[in-house]
């Protein structure tokens, strides 16, 4: 039989995440929780969707570095947006968003910036020019 990391053990890991059927992630709960498990969905613009099962009392922390490690982002570049359009922010759990089981989250690249309204070349060299004679 050959070594645990051997390539060829390794085909079968990326045969299952090629068709979808590798195992899904479970964040660790913290200690003194008795939520729940229940599925959340993490869509993303760029990546394929990821699914997290969580207890609904866990810090939603867990589930981000999660993935932004998986996809090596930094979470001050990504926000996570619930299903009814709000921000989720790191140190809320999965209760206090209201999300349930089966819930599907987005993920949006963070852009600040670019709200301003465009300047026409006409209004820099009115600026430039010198007034008067």
């Amino acid at each position: 039989m050959p070594p645990p990391s051997s390539p060829a053990n390794a085909e079968p890991v990326v045969a299952e995440e090629a068709r979808g059927t590798g195992t899904t992630p479970t964040v660790k709960a913290e200690p003194g929780g008795d939520g729940a498990l229940i599925l959340i969905k993490v869509q993303s613009q760029t990546a394929e969707d990821v699914f997290f099962r969580v207890k609904r009392n866990v810090k939603l922390r867990r589930l981000i570095d999660m993935y932004c490690g998986k996809h090596s982002l930094h979470p001050k570049a990504v926000k996570f947006v619930g299903p009814d359009g709000r921000y989720i922010r790191a140190e809320q759990t999965p209760e206090k968003v209201g999300l349930e089981d089966g819930d599907e989250i987005s993920v949006v690249l963070d852009q600040e910036g670019g709200g301003g309204a465009p300047v026409h070349a006409s209004q820099i060299l009115r600026v430039l020019s010198p007034i008067g004679p």
